[in-house]
Formats: structure tokens, C-alpha cells, sequence
């Protein structure tokens, strides 16, 4: 961390008086005046300490009412746990680096009765092993990339889950409210029917006790909604952040799906899994050609000065290579073939996953937006006229208190049930997005 600028001067307030020189004393004078003469340095010091302070104050909240792809947007830029596996990709980076090198040379000097050498000695990987390196590192980096991709993916999945959850709870919320608020006109019906002599108080006292119980339901709904506050703020490493989720609620159009041979096409191509398996797989393959290219003998060759009490001073060059008769990397070379089969079968297995899971998600789609239109077009429809009737009947004296609350206490059920019809459809398209790759463009 930087140091305050005012730290050295908080020194030197600190030191006695008596020490000081004549040039410490002139320096702090000329120091006094340049603070005088200009504009800059002659604001308060209470002004260096705010901005200090307001250099390490924490970011501005964001706005409170966003949609999903602002706040998957938030997600994937806040979050610590995609900052760090970002960084395999770094890592991939600094391996290549390392394979790009030439090996270090050898330096060597001898010492004995009438002679002296001084020498150098410097690999050379002539057959391609140098090359072979940094083409295994660069499929590296690309692997690094995908599994970054699929690390994104997953707190994407987590993200949209949590964004659907708040959007759900506030609407639960909010249909609970209004259920409060039918309850409580209808009391004013019924407390003028009581006070016209129309009704017993015994319609009042169920009414009172029913009020009493909506108040708790209510509140039940706002707790679920602040915890659901919680976790999405909690997701977007904002924990005093409140925000609130805008989205439809409305099903798509079911002629609007595409078919999955066409969407199939598409997905195995960008999902993410899928692409981490394939970039794994080339690898690990190209691994097989490098290390049975390392298993050729490096050559080195060396430069020798030599002094001799005799012969004199004279050059001496050299050639050594190793012998490769023991150690022929046999066991680096299977054990890298083994890894590609393995890799074979693990792309395998990701692409059967990823092609039975886009087509789960899609039945499951449709089905839940069959579910939701159906529900909206047999149920919803009947519901503003059903209360008007409820209400009308009990001032007519052709309906009781009991079937009055009964009543609004049934169309509120059935606003409850079309809202987590909506929640099920909403999650299912989500699924679809995320098992064909169709994830939002986002950017850390």
C-alpha cells in the first residue's frame, strides 16, 4: 500500500526542536512559502486528508431496479471467485513464457598443476523441441481460456437463479400486499353492514382475525424478499446493496423456439464445457508428439580456453550429447497417451451431457409455458369478476363472512400459483439459454 505524502512530515514534526539544523530550518521556511504561492499547495491540509479519505471510500452502489443483464454484468465483474480463476489463464500465460526460452549455458573452470581452463558450454534443442514447447503452451493458454469460460458460466447459472428468485419474491410480495388491501375494503362492506344492523359482530371478530393472519403472511413475504436481497446483493459482492429485479413475466411465444438439430448445431459449438473438453483433448494429444520429441537427445556444444604451462594458450570446442540408451522417456510418453484417452473420453462424455440436457431443457420448456398459458386463460381471467360477486353477494345478504373470506382468500392462492408457474417457466428458459450456450455477452 502507498504511503500518505504527509507521512514524512509526520516525522519530522516528531522530532525535537533542539536537533534541527540551520538548513532543516531554511528548507521548512521555503517549504511554508511555496505553499503560500501556489493555488494547489496552499488549500487546507483538513483537504489532503478528505481526499485520502475519499480515495478509500467503497464504490457507489449501482442503481437499485436493474434487469438480469446488468446484473449478470455486476456479477462477473465483482465477484472474488472469478477474479481468481481468471487468473489460470495468467498462469497459462507465465508457462508460456517459460517454454519460449533457450536453456541457460554452462559455465565451467579448472585448476591443475601447469594448466588452466576456463569454458562455456550451451545446449542446443535442434530438433524441435523449443518449438514443440511453446505450441503445447499456447493450447495451454487455450485450455486456461475455456475453463475460465466455464467458471463464468457456472456463477452466470447461479446469478440468474438468484435474479429470478428476487424478481419472484417481489411479485409475491406484492400479491400479498394487494390481498391485504381487498381484505381491508371489504372490511369497510362489512363493518357498514355491521353498523346498519345487517350483521352480526361475529362477522367483524372473523374478519379482525383473518386481517390479523394476512398481516403475518405479509410480512412472511417481506422477509423472503429482503433474504432474496441478500443473496443477489451477496452474489454481486455488494452486501449493503438493496437492489430490485425488472423483468417480463409473460411467455414467449411457442412458434418462437427453435428446433434442437438447429440449436444443437450452435450449441456444441460455444458451450462452454464442451469447448474446455475439446481444448483439453487437443492438448493433451499434442503433449504425445512432445514429449516423444523430447525424448531426442539435446546436443550442447562448448568453448574452452586453455592455458598450459607446456603447450601454452590455445581454443578447444567440443560436442557432447547424451546417450539415450536407459532412459528413452517411454514412460512420459504413455503416461501422455493414457491422458488423451482419457481426455477422448471425458469430450465424450461432455458431449452426450450437453445434447441430453438441451433436450430436457427444452421439454421441460414447453411444457411450462403450456402450463403457464393455460393456467392465464382458464384462471386469471375469472378472477376480477369472481371478487366483484364475492363482494356483491355478501351485501346482498346472499353470501357469509366465511364465503367472503373464502373467496378473496382463493384468488389470492391463484395468483400465487400462476406466480410460481411463471418462476418454473422463467427457470426452464434459463436452462435452455445455458444448455445451448446462448449465455449473455458480459465482460469482467
Amino acid at each position: 500500500m502507498n504511503k500518505h505524502p504527509l507521512n514524512g512530515f509526520a516525522a519530522l514534526h516528531g522530532a525535537p526542536i533542539h536537533r534541527w539544523s540551520f538548513k532543516a530550518r531554511t528548507l521548512t521556511a521555503l517549504l511554508a512559502l511555496g505553499f503560500a504561492a501556489s493555488p494547489v499547495l496552499a488549500q487546507p491540509a483538513q483537504t489532503a486528508f478528505a481526499v485520502a479519505a475519499e480515495a478509500q471510500m467503497p464504490p457507489a452502489m449501482p442503481q437499485q431496479a436493474l434487469g438480469m443483464q446488468e446484473y449478470l454484468q455486476l456479477v462477473v465483474a465483482n465477484r472474488p471467485q472469478l477474479a481468481a480463476d481468471r487468473l489460470l489463464l495468467d498462469l497459462a500465460k507465465a508457462d508460456s513464457k517459460s517454454a519460449a526460452v533457450f536453456p541457460n549455458p554452462t559455465v565451467n573452470y579448472g585448476n591443475k598443476p601447469g594448466e588452466r581452463e576456463w569454458g562455456i558450454e550451451q545446449p542446443l534443442p535442434i530438433f524441435g523441441q523449443r518449438g514443440m514447447r511453446m505450441e503445447n503452451a499456447r493450447k495451454g493458454e487455450t485450455t486456461a481460456r475455456a475453463q475460465v469460460d466455464v467458471a463464468v458460466a457456472g456463477s452466470l447459472g447461479d446469478a440468474a437463479e438468484a435474479f429470478i428468485e428476487l424478481l419472484m419474491t417481489q411479485q409475491r410480495l406484492e400479491v400479498w400486499q394487494q390481498a391485504q388491501q381487498s381484505l381491508e375494503k371489504a372490511g369497510h362492506i362489512v363493518r357498514g353492514q355491521i353498523q346498519a344492523g345487517a350483521r352480526s359482530r361475529y362477522d367483524g371478530a372473523r374478519l379482525d382475525l383473518q386481517l390479523a393472519q394476512m398481516a403475518m403472511q405479509v410480512s412472511q413475504a417481506e422477509s423472503d424478499w429482503q433474504d432474496a436481497v441478500s443473496h443477489a446483493a451477496q452474489l454481486a459482492a455488494l452486501p449493503q446493496w438493496e437492489p430490485r429485479a425488472v423483468g417480463s413475466l409473460q411467455a414467449a411465444n411457442e412458434a418462437a423456439q427453435p428446433r434442437f438439430e438447429a440449436l444443437w448445431e450452435e450449441a456444441r459449438l460455444r458451450l462452454p464445457a464442451v469447448r474446455a473438453s475439446q481444448a483439453e483433448l487437443d492438448q493433451l494429444r499434442h503433449k504425445i508428439d512432445l514429449e516423444r520429441r523430447e525424448a531426442l537427445p539435446t546436443p550442447s556444444v562448448g568453448v574452452a580456453r586453455v592455458r598450459n604451462s607446456q603447450d601454452g594458450k590455445y581454443n578447444q570446442i567440443g560436442v557432447s550429447v547424451e546417450l539415450p540408451l536407459f532412459d528413452r522417456r517411454r514412460g512420459e510418453i504413455e503416461r501422455a497417451q493414457v491422458e488423451a484417452e482419457q481426455a477422448r473420453l471425458h469430450y465424450d462424455a461432455a458431449v452426450l451431457e450437453a445434447r441430453s440436457e438441451l433436450q430436457r431443457a427444452l421439454k421441460q420448456l414447453k411444457l411450462r409455458r403450456q402450463a403457464v398459458l393455460a393456467y392465464e386463460k382458464q384462471g386469471l381471467t375469472q378472477i376480477t369478476p369472481l371478487q366483484q360477486m364475492a363482494q356483491d353477494a355478501y351485501q346482498l345478504g346472499q353470501g357469509s363472512i366465511l364465503e367472503l373470506i373464502d373467496s378473496l382468500g382463493s384468488i389470492n392462492e391463484h395468483r400465487l400459483e400462476h406466480l410460481d408457474l411463471v418462476k418454473e417457466m422463467l427457470l426452464a428458459e434459463w436452462q435452455v439459454r445455458l444448455a445451448s450456450g446462448d449465455l449473455p455477452e458480459v465482460r469482467p
